[in-house]
């Protein structure tokens, strides 16, 4: 039996009340999202900077090849920052090398 579109308006995940709960905070606008996001993101040279002192290169740091497509180096990213996130209880000096080595690695198109 195919399944039929409801009528029913889609609920506001900002402002509509839930069994779980709502979001209290401000939401925020794209811009500000954007924002951000550059201003944690590293130049070249500060990342540069940031690795320096560091042993590993930017491959090891992300656990990837050499030869890894920008695609595999931004999962690997997404991985190990979803992980070592400060804010989620991650090491903080960790987090910026890995912030670092993407930086390095990342081919702005």
């Amino acid at each position: 039996m195919p399944k039929t579109k409801s009528n029913k308006p889609k609920r506001n995940i900002w402002t509509d009340p839930s069994p779980y709960g709502t979001y209290q905070g401000d939401p925020g606008n794209t811009n500000s999202w954007k924002a951000a996001f550059e201003f944690a993101a590293y130049t070249r040279e500060q990342a540069l900077g940031i690795l320096k002192s560091v042993i590993e290169t930017p491959y090891q740091i992300l656990a990837i090849s050499p030869m890894a497509s920008q695609e595999e180096i931004k999962t690997a990213w997404r991985k190990l920052v979803l992980a070592n996130h400060p804010d989620k209880g991650g090491n903080r000096e960790l987090f910026e090398k890995i912030m670092a080595a993407y930086s390095i690695l990342k081919k702005d198109n």
